[in-house]
Protein backbone atom coordinates (compact mmCIF):
# COMPACT_ATOMS: atom_id res chain seq x y z
CA UNK A 1 0.00 0.00 0.00
CA UNK A 2 1.61 3.24 -1.03
CA UNK A 3 0.93 6.34 1.31
CA UNK A 4 0.85 9.66 -0.04
CA UNK A 5 3.67 8.51 -2.50
CA UNK A 6 3.15 11.64 -4.94
CA UNK A 7 3.41 15.05 -3.01
CA UNK A 8 0.78 17.32 -3.29
CA UNK A 9 0.98 19.76 -5.59
CA UNK A 10 3.48 23.38 -4.06
CA UNK A 11 1.78 26.61 -5.05
CA UNK A 12 3.23 30.02 -4.44
CA UNK A 13 1.65 31.22 -0.68
CA UNK A 14 2.78 33.17 2.12
CA UNK A 15 4.94 32.02 4.54
CA UNK A 16 6.54 34.04 7.28
CA UNK A 17 5.55 37.30 4.55
CA UNK A 18 8.17 35.42 2.14
CA UNK A 19 7.09 34.46 -0.92
CA UNK A 20 7.37 30.17 -1.51
CA UNK A 21 8.57 28.81 -4.92
CA UNK A 22 6.46 26.77 -6.66
CA UNK A 23 9.76 24.68 -7.99
CA UNK A 24 11.27 24.01 -4.63
CA UNK A 25 13.74 21.53 -3.70
CA UNK A 26 13.67 18.17 -5.41
CA UNK A 27 14.65 15.39 -3.49
CA UNK A 28 14.36 11.34 -3.60
CA UNK A 29 14.46 8.64 -0.96
CA UNK A 30 14.93 5.09 -2.59
CA UNK A 31 12.95 2.25 -0.40
CA UNK A 32 13.79 -1.32 -1.29
CA UNK A 33 14.45 -4.88 0.28
CA UNK A 34 18.31 -5.42 -0.32
CA UNK A 35 19.24 -9.24 -0.15
CA UNK A 36 21.76 -9.92 2.57
CA UNK A 37 25.26 -9.82 1.22
CA UNK A 38 24.20 -9.85 -2.29
CA UNK A 39 25.65 -6.32 -2.89
CA UNK A 40 25.99 -6.86 -6.75
CA UNK A 41 21.86 -8.04 -6.90
CA UNK A 42 21.13 -5.32 -4.64
CA UNK A 43 23.25 -2.28 -6.71
CA UNK A 44 21.16 -3.65 -10.03
CA UNK A 45 17.80 -3.69 -8.13
CA UNK A 46 18.35 0.24 -7.28
CA UNK A 47 19.05 0.90 -10.63
CA UNK A 48 15.86 -0.48 -11.56
CA UNK A 49 13.93 1.18 -9.15
CA UNK A 50 15.55 4.71 -10.23
CA UNK A 51 15.08 3.78 -13.88
CA UNK A 52 11.22 3.34 -13.50
CA UNK A 53 11.16 7.18 -11.98
CA UNK A 54 13.76 8.60 -14.57
CA UNK A 55 11.01 11.00 -15.96
CA UNK A 56 11.11 12.45 -12.32
CA UNK A 57 14.57 12.11 -11.94
CA UNK A 58 16.11 13.47 -14.86
CA UNK A 59 13.40 16.24 -15.46
CA UNK A 60 15.85 19.42 -16.62
CA UNK A 61 12.64 21.71 -15.60
CA UNK A 62 13.04 20.27 -11.80
CA UNK A 63 16.54 19.48 -11.57
CA UNK A 64 16.79 16.19 -8.63
CA UNK A 65 19.12 17.22 -6.01
CA UNK A 66 19.70 15.20 -3.20
CA UNK A 67 19.18 11.24 -3.59
CA UNK A 68 18.95 9.91 -0.36
CA UNK A 69 19.43 6.07 0.16
CA UNK A 70 18.89 3.92 3.42
CA UNK A 71 21.50 2.42 6.09
CA UNK A 72 23.38 -0.31 4.81
CA UNK A 73 22.08 -0.21 1.81
CA UNK A 74 23.30 -2.96 -0.09
CA UNK A 75 24.72 -5.23 2.24
CA UNK A 76 22.00 -6.00 4.80
CA UNK A 77 22.06 -5.09 7.86
CA UNK A 78 22.55 -7.82 10.58
CA UNK A 79 25.85 -9.43 11.33
CA UNK A 80 27.60 -11.52 13.92
CA UNK A 81 30.69 -9.99 13.67
CA UNK A 82 33.76 -8.09 12.09
CA UNK A 83 34.53 -11.67 10.40
CA UNK A 84 31.00 -12.00 8.66
CA UNK A 85 30.96 -8.58 7.45
CA UNK A 86 34.71 -8.08 6.45
CA UNK A 87 34.26 -9.48 3.01
CA UNK A 88 31.56 -6.18 2.91
CA UNK A 89 32.98 -3.06 4.07
CA UNK A 90 34.74 -0.22 2.16
CA UNK A 91 37.41 1.82 2.48
CA UNK A 92 36.40 4.84 4.17
CA UNK A 93 39.68 6.95 2.77
CA UNK A 94 39.80 5.81 -0.62
CA UNK A 95 35.85 4.82 -1.60
CA UNK A 96 36.48 2.70 -4.34
CA UNK A 97 34.32 -0.29 -3.31
CA UNK A 98 30.93 -1.44 -5.19
CA UNK A 99 28.61 0.53 -3.59
CA UNK A 100 30.79 3.51 -3.09
CA UNK A 101 31.49 3.42 -7.32
CA UNK A 102 27.94 3.32 -7.07
CA UNK A 103 27.23 6.25 -5.19
CA UNK A 104 29.82 8.01 -7.47
CA UNK A 105 28.35 6.80 -10.71
CA UNK A 106 24.93 7.62 -9.91
CA UNK A 107 25.69 10.82 -8.58
CA UNK A 108 27.37 12.23 -11.60
CA UNK A 109 24.82 10.35 -14.15
CA UNK A 110 21.82 12.47 -11.96
CA UNK A 111 23.77 15.39 -10.91
CA UNK A 112 22.75 15.37 -7.40
CA UNK A 113 24.48 14.94 -3.84
CA UNK A 114 23.78 10.81 -2.93
CA UNK A 115 23.44 9.97 0.45
CA UNK A 116 24.21 6.22 1.18
CA UNK A 117 24.46 3.76 4.21
CA UNK A 118 27.36 1.61 3.96
CA UNK A 119 29.59 -0.09 6.32
CA UNK A 120 33.06 0.89 6.32
CA UNK A 121 36.78 0.47 7.62
CA UNK A 122 38.82 3.25 8.59
CA UNK A 123 42.67 2.76 10.86
CA UNK A 124 40.88 -0.93 11.06
CA UNK A 125 37.95 0.38 12.70
CA UNK A 126 34.65 -0.98 11.21
CA UNK A 127 32.03 1.98 11.15
CA UNK A 128 28.28 1.83 10.16
CA UNK A 129 28.81 5.30 7.97
CA UNK A 130 26.80 7.11 5.56
CA UNK A 131 28.72 8.36 2.43
CA UNK A 132 28.10 11.98 0.80
CA UNK A 133 28.45 12.54 -2.72
CA UNK A 134 28.39 15.63 -4.52
CA UNK A 135 26.88 16.12 -8.09
CA UNK A 136 30.73 15.85 -9.58
CA UNK A 137 31.06 12.09 -8.21
CA UNK A 138 33.20 13.43 -5.68
CA UNK A 139 33.22 12.41 -2.00
CA UNK A 140 32.38 15.31 -0.16
CA UNK A 141 32.13 13.42 3.27
CA UNK A 142 31.68 10.28 4.98
CA UNK A 143 29.54 10.78 8.48
CA UNK A 144 29.91 7.55 10.89
CA UNK A 145 26.97 6.62 12.99
CA UNK A 146 27.36 7.78 16.44
CA UNK A 147 24.85 6.01 18.49
CA UNK A 148 24.79 2.42 18.06
CA UNK A 149 22.31 0.24 18.19
CA UNK A 150 22.17 -3.50 19.87
CA UNK A 151 22.43 -5.16 16.40
CA UNK A 152 25.91 -2.69 15.22
CA UNK A 153 28.00 -3.28 18.69
CA UNK A 154 28.44 -7.10 17.41
CA UNK A 155 30.82 -5.62 14.72
CA UNK A 156 30.95 -1.52 14.67
CA UNK A 157 32.45 0.90 16.85
CA UNK A 158 30.53 4.16 17.13
CA UNK A 159 31.21 7.57 15.19
CA UNK A 160 33.09 10.21 17.17
CA UNK A 161 29.84 12.83 16.97
CA UNK A 162 26.85 13.93 15.51
CA UNK A 163 27.13 16.35 12.05
CA UNK A 164 25.90 19.26 10.64
CA UNK A 165 27.37 20.43 7.58
CA UNK A 166 27.77 24.01 6.25
CA UNK A 167 26.74 23.25 2.59
CA UNK A 168 26.25 20.89 -0.18
CA UNK A 169 26.25 21.52 -4.19
CA UNK A 170 22.99 22.61 -5.60
CA UNK A 171 21.13 22.49 -1.51
CA UNK A 172 20.01 26.25 -0.99
CA UNK A 173 18.95 24.84 2.54
CA UNK A 174 21.97 24.90 4.74
CA UNK A 175 23.48 23.42 7.43
CA UNK A 176 22.45 20.27 6.73
CA UNK A 177 22.30 17.90 9.26
CA UNK A 178 23.23 14.17 8.73
CA UNK A 179 21.91 11.04 11.18
CA UNK A 180 21.55 7.23 10.89
CA UNK A 181 18.71 5.65 12.45
CA UNK A 182 19.59 4.65 16.10
CA UNK A 183 21.19 8.20 16.24
CA UNK A 184 17.57 9.88 16.79
CA UNK A 185 16.89 7.84 19.96
CA UNK A 186 18.31 8.12 23.50
CA UNK A 187 21.75 6.88 23.88
CA UNK A 188 22.11 3.05 24.85
CA UNK A 189 18.09 3.71 25.47
CA UNK A 190 19.52 4.94 28.94
CA UNK A 191 19.72 8.29 28.24
CA UNK A 192 16.42 10.69 29.44
CA UNK A 193 13.97 10.68 26.62
CA UNK A 194 13.63 14.45 26.88
CA UNK A 195 17.44 15.03 26.64
CA UNK A 196 16.81 14.50 22.60
CA UNK A 197 20.50 14.46 22.12
CA UNK A 198 20.04 14.63 18.23
CA UNK A 199 17.32 17.05 17.71
CA UNK A 200 19.23 19.05 20.19
CA UNK A 201 22.86 19.13 18.06
CA UNK A 202 20.73 20.05 15.25
CA UNK A 203 18.93 22.67 16.95
CA UNK A 204 22.02 24.14 18.29
CA UNK A 205 23.37 23.70 14.87
CA UNK A 206 20.73 25.23 13.16
CA UNK A 207 20.52 22.65 10.44
CA UNK A 208 17.79 23.57 8.16
CA UNK A 209 17.95 20.06 6.62
CA UNK A 210 18.61 16.87 7.66
CA UNK A 211 18.98 13.69 6.03
CA UNK A 212 18.26 10.62 7.57
CA UNK A 213 19.67 7.15 6.10
CA UNK A 214 17.97 4.27 8.29
CA UNK A 215 17.24 0.46 8.65
CA UNK A 216 14.51 0.80 11.37
CA UNK A 217 12.72 -2.12 12.37
CA UNK A 218 9.19 -2.93 14.09
CA UNK A 219 10.86 -5.45 16.69
CA UNK A 220 14.11 -5.33 18.81
CA UNK A 221 16.50 -8.83 18.95
CA UNK A 222 15.35 -9.11 22.29
CA UNK A 223 11.51 -9.48 22.15
CA UNK A 224 9.89 -12.43 23.31
CA UNK A 225 9.56 -14.91 20.38
CA UNK A 226 5.87 -14.18 20.44
CA UNK A 227 6.31 -10.59 19.48
CA UNK A 228 7.26 -11.39 16.19
CA UNK A 229 4.23 -13.92 15.30
CA UNK A 230 1.70 -11.93 14.77
CA UNK A 231 2.69 -9.21 12.15
CA UNK A 232 1.61 -5.60 12.46
CA UNK A 233 -0.81 -4.01 9.76
CA UNK A 234 1.10 -1.38 7.27
CA UNK A 235 -1.64 1.50 8.53
CA UNK A 236 -0.19 0.95 12.28
CA UNK A 237 3.53 0.49 11.01
CA UNK A 238 3.67 3.32 9.08
CA UNK A 239 1.65 5.92 11.41
CA UNK A 240 3.45 4.42 14.36
CA UNK A 241 7.31 4.78 12.73
CA UNK A 242 6.18 8.62 11.41
CA UNK A 243 5.09 9.68 14.60
CA UNK A 244 7.73 8.00 16.87
CA UNK A 245 10.34 10.16 14.79
CA UNK A 246 8.36 13.75 14.69
CA UNK A 247 8.33 12.71 18.37
CA UNK A 248 11.75 12.56 18.68
CA UNK A 249 12.30 15.51 16.56
CA UNK A 250 10.02 18.02 18.62
CA UNK A 251 12.87 20.20 19.84
CA UNK A 252 12.83 21.58 16.00
CA UNK A 253 8.76 21.58 16.03
CA UNK A 254 7.68 24.75 14.69
CA UNK A 255 11.59 25.65 13.16
CA UNK A 256 11.71 26.09 9.28
CA UNK A 257 13.66 22.48 8.91
CA UNK A 258 12.73 19.29 6.80
CA UNK A 259 13.40 15.63 7.26
CA UNK A 260 14.55 13.67 4.79
CA UNK A 261 14.43 9.82 5.56
CA UNK A 262 14.99 7.05 3.52
CA UNK A 263 14.21 3.35 5.21
CA UNK A 264 14.31 -0.02 3.91
CA UNK A 265 12.06 -2.94 3.83
CA UNK A 266 11.89 -6.51 3.66
CA UNK A 267 13.12 -9.09 6.33
CA UNK A 268 16.11 -10.24 7.94
CA UNK A 269 16.84 -13.37 10.17
CA UNK A 270 17.71 -12.98 13.54
CA UNK A 271 19.96 -15.76 13.29
CA UNK A 272 22.53 -13.80 11.19
CA UNK A 273 23.15 -11.90 14.70
CA UNK A 274 24.93 -14.99 15.85
CA UNK A 275 26.47 -15.96 18.96
CA UNK A 276 27.71 -12.26 19.34
CA UNK A 277 24.01 -10.92 18.56
CA UNK A 278 22.93 -12.81 21.74
CA UNK A 279 25.93 -12.05 24.06
CA UNK A 280 24.68 -7.88 22.68
CA UNK A 281 21.08 -8.60 23.63
CA UNK A 282 22.25 -9.71 26.59
CA UNK A 283 24.00 -6.68 27.36
CA UNK A 284 21.64 -4.33 26.41
CA UNK A 285 18.34 -6.44 27.90
CA UNK A 286 19.25 -8.87 30.03
CA UNK A 287 19.45 -12.36 30.10
CA UNK A 288 16.03 -12.63 28.32
CA UNK A 289 17.43 -11.20 25.60
CA UNK A 290 20.70 -13.87 25.08
CA UNK A 291 18.26 -16.56 25.86
CA UNK A 292 15.78 -15.42 23.08
CA UNK A 293 18.79 -15.30 20.56
CA UNK A 294 20.46 -18.76 21.56
CA UNK A 295 17.16 -20.49 21.43
CA UNK A 296 13.52 -19.90 19.32
CA UNK A 297 14.31 -16.64 17.99
CA UNK A 298 17.30 -18.01 16.02
CA UNK A 299 14.80 -18.96 12.90
CA UNK A 300 12.83 -15.69 13.95
CA UNK A 301 12.86 -13.17 10.87
CA UNK A 302 13.18 -9.00 11.93
CA UNK A 303 10.76 -7.05 9.56
CA UNK A 304 11.90 -3.37 8.20
CA UNK A 305 9.41 -0.68 8.77
CA UNK A 306 10.09 1.64 5.24
CA UNK A 307 7.96 4.64 5.58
CA UNK A 308 11.20 6.58 4.29
CA UNK A 309 9.05 9.92 4.36
CA UNK A 310 9.56 13.97 3.82
CA UNK A 311 8.60 15.75 7.05
CA UNK A 312 8.00 19.81 7.28
CA UNK A 313 9.13 20.34 11.29
CA UNK A 314 7.33 24.07 11.02
CA UNK A 315 4.22 22.07 11.03
CA UNK A 316 4.37 18.58 11.39
CA UNK A 317 3.43 17.94 7.65
CA UNK A 318 4.24 14.88 5.82
CA UNK A 319 5.03 16.47 2.60
CA UNK A 320 5.01 12.98 0.89
CA UNK A 321 6.03 9.46 1.97
CA UNK A 322 6.25 5.23 1.17
CA UNK A 323 4.66 2.89 3.13
CA UNK A 324 5.90 -0.32 5.14
CA UNK A 325 6.36 -2.49 2.65
CA UNK A 326 6.55 -1.38 -0.82
CA UNK A 327 9.53 -0.79 -2.99
CA UNK A 328 10.03 2.66 -5.05
CA UNK A 329 11.55 6.14 -5.08
CA UNK A 330 9.94 8.53 -3.40
CA UNK A 331 10.27 11.98 -5.26
CA UNK A 332 8.99 15.38 -3.38
CA UNK A 333 9.79 19.12 -3.98
CA UNK A 334 10.47 20.58 -0.68
CA UNK A 335 8.83 24.69 -1.06
CA UNK A 336 11.65 27.07 -1.04
CA UNK A 337 11.22 30.87 -0.41
CA UNK A 338 12.45 33.06 -3.43
CA UNK A 339 15.38 34.32 -2.01
CA UNK A 340 16.44 30.38 -1.14
CA UNK A 341 15.78 29.48 -5.02
CA UNK A 342 19.07 30.52 -6.79
CA UNK A 343 21.20 27.68 -7.74
CA UNK A 344 23.84 26.94 -4.15
CA UNK A 345 26.71 25.61 -6.54
CA UNK A 346 28.88 28.86 -6.41
CA UNK A 347 29.47 29.20 -2.87
CA UNK A 348 29.44 25.23 -1.90
CA UNK A 349 31.70 23.93 -4.42
CA UNK A 350 33.92 23.13 -1.61
CA UNK A 351 34.32 20.13 0.78
CA UNK A 352 31.69 21.20 3.48
CA UNK A 353 32.83 22.03 6.64
CA UNK A 354 31.42 19.72 9.00
CA UNK A 355 29.96 20.92 12.77
CA UNK A 356 30.75 17.78 15.08
CA UNK A 357 30.13 17.29 18.55
CA UNK A 358 29.60 14.25 21.11
CA UNK A 359 26.69 14.81 22.91
CA UNK A 360 26.01 12.21 26.07
CA UNK A 361 22.92 11.33 27.86
CA UNK A 362 23.06 10.25 31.49
CA UNK A 363 22.09 7.07 32.68
CA UNK A 364 18.08 6.41 32.62
CA UNK A 365 15.16 4.06 32.25
CA UNK A 366 14.91 2.17 28.59
CA UNK A 367 12.36 2.87 26.08
CA UNK A 368 9.90 0.45 25.21
CA UNK A 369 7.27 2.01 22.83
CA UNK A 370 3.78 0.86 23.58
CA UNK A 371 1.41 -0.14 20.95
CA UNK A 372 -2.44 -0.18 21.33
CA UNK A 373 -3.43 -2.91 23.49
CA UNK A 374 -0.57 -2.53 25.71
CA UNK A 375 0.89 -4.74 22.38
CA UNK A 376 5.06 -3.22 22.33
CA UNK A 377 5.81 -1.20 18.96
CA UNK A 378 9.59 -1.54 19.18
CA UNK A 379 11.58 -0.55 16.38
CA UNK A 380 15.01 1.52 16.46
CA UNK A 381 12.26 3.55 18.62
CA UNK A 382 13.94 0.86 19.38
CA UNK A 383 16.01 -0.14 16.36
CA UNK A 384 19.49 1.15 14.65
Amino acid sequence: QTFFNRPSPIHKVARGGAMVSAMGLRVACLQFSPIHGRVQENLARADALLAARRADLEDPRRPLRLLVLPEMAFSGYHFSGGQHIDPLLEDSSSPSGLAASWCRRTAARLGCVVCCGLPTRARKRRRNSMLVVGPDGEVLDTYDKHFLYVSDRTWAEPGEGFRSLDALPGIPLRPIGLGICMDINPQDFKAPRDAFEFAMYHKEAGSRLIVFCSAWCTNHPDDPPEAFQSPLPDAYVFNETVRYWLKRLSPLAGQDVFFVCADRVGEEDLSLLGPRGASAAAAAGGSAGAEALEGTVRSTRNRFCGCSCVLSLSDGRTLGALGATEEGVLVVDIPLDQDEERPADRDAQAAPEPRACALRGSAGGRRQAQGRGGRAFRSEADEG
